[in-house]
């Protein structure tokens, strides 16, 4: 029986490809349903709100110019060749996974940078009149493969195989 285990490359491809997959339909139908800063509440807590993020993780680093869109821009290239590169080199299952979430992630975001000029963005959680920052899919994707290499790096042993 063929398992993931048995192919951390196929598998990380077919799994990075299915987040890029889910996180731009995600938005496709965000952006058909929903109005620019309605909250359409789905759960206690928990809302869709379409918001447009110009800038990085939390909106800092707003890009407002085209030069400082350009270099935005270049830099995630830059940050997803190196983080290409780790998946070429990943010493387990879980860096090769890890790396590939990572870069599903990023690569959502990228097409939304260069089609719309910003990230979409409807994650919203909230308690109380706390909202948590307003996120998508492809961020959730770069959290969840960022801990998995630090859980990856504080378990590593000397013959490590990986979490799976």
């Amino acid at each position: 029986m063929l398992t993931f285990r048995k192919l951390p490359k196929k598998g990380s491809i077919i799994t990075a490809v299915l987040l890029l997959l889910i996180d731009q339909f995600s938005k496709f139908l965000v952006l058909e349903k929903i109005n620019i800063g309605e909250a359409v509440n789905i759960a206690p807590c928990f809302n869709f709100i379409l918001t447009f993020n110009n800038g990085v993780t939390f909106g800092w680093l707003k890009a407002y110019s085209n030069l400082q869109f350009i270099l935005l821009v270049v830099g995630v290239c830059v940050m997803s060749v190196i983080v290409a590169f780790w998946w070429l080199r990943a010493e387990n299952s879980t860096q090769r996974y890890a790396t590939a979430i990572i870069l599903a992630g990023a690569i959502g975001n990228l097409v939304d940078r260069l089609r719309f000029r910003g990230v979409v963005d409807f994650i919203d959680f909230y308690i109380f009149d706390y909202h948590w920052y307003t996120f998508n899919v492809a961020d959730a994707a770069i959290v969840i493969g960022v801990v998995l290499l630090l859980l990856d790096s504080f378990f590593k042993k000397s013959r490590h195989t990986g979490l799976f």
